[in-house]
């Protein structure tokens, strides 16, 4: 009867400690939006990159008292955005709020709102190509301008949209004016030689891009960058750098 008897108890004793251990499941978020205190909306239909996203929301009267706080807008963006990952937004007078991230990338947007540990509904938003490309601008600057036989000239520049937004992972060729090979490219400098490809460089995450050329002969030559453009953002030729080579 004892052998029996600590059979059952280790059999409650198990019992229990299942049910302890289920009752410390992490809640389910899905489950904390039921009751809609908190809402938030998005547009209705998809919306073009490089447009804005318009969200609302609204809290609900029980929660928002005398004292509000800011509502946390959690935000999940696709690959390659330089979006923040949340923001803070200030309820109005009557618990309404709103927000406008620029959609800076193609793909599923996600958005959540959060206020004193209540989440609302998941919004998903997609941004796609729209039939006019994003203009853009691209920058050039080098360094010395006026080098010498041996020295390295080192060029920088930025490929950006339309706000000033840095574009990433895009080609930049550069270009030189040249009759033959060597001098940093070529020397004899004639305005009216034709330009050539010279190589080619990808933007960093912030639209950045960078590259050296070689000095070897003494003499001149033109420098410029091109980014040809794509589905999303127009062709842009950047400025033309002067570069006169002493002895």
């Amino acid at each position: 009867m004892r052998i029996i008897s600590v059979l059952v108890l280790f059999f409650l004793a198990g019992i229990l400690i299942i049910i302890c251990a289920g009752s410390h499941e992490e809640p389910d978020r899905d489950s904390d939006n039921k009751t809609g205190l908190i809402t938030l909306t998005g547009p209705s239909e998809e919306v073009t990159i490089g447009d804005r996203i318009s969200l609302s929301g609204r809290i609900d009267d029980s929660l928002y008292g005398s004292s509000p706080s800011d509502v946390v807008i959690l935000i999940s963006a696709p690959k390659g955005s330089h979006a923040d990952t949340f923001i803070l937004a200030t309820p109005a007078s009557n618990g309404t709020f709103k927000y406008s991230p620029l959609a800076d990338v193609g793909g599923e947007w996600g958005f959540e709102a959060l206020y004193t540990g209540i989440y609302s509904d998941k919004v998903h938003v997609f941004a796609s190509p729209g039939s006019e490309p994003k203009k853009t601008a691209l920058t050039l600057s080098g360094w010395p301008t006026y080098p010498q036989i041996g020295d390295t000239v080192s060029f920088k520049g930025r490929l950006t949209d339309g706000e000033g937004k840095g574009i990433a992972e895009k080609e930049i060729v550069y270009q030189l004016t040249s009759n033959r090979p060597g001098c940093m490219g070529g020397c004899g400098f004639d305005e009216s030689a034709d330009w050539y490809d010279a190589g080619s460089v990808g933007t960093d995450i912030n639209g950045e891009y960078f590259f050296s050329l070689p000095v070897i002969e003494k003499g001149k030559v033109l420098v410029a960058t091109t980014y040809e453009g794509d589905e999303g953002y127009s062709p842009s030729t950047s400025r033309t750098v002067k570069i006169s080579v002493n002895e």
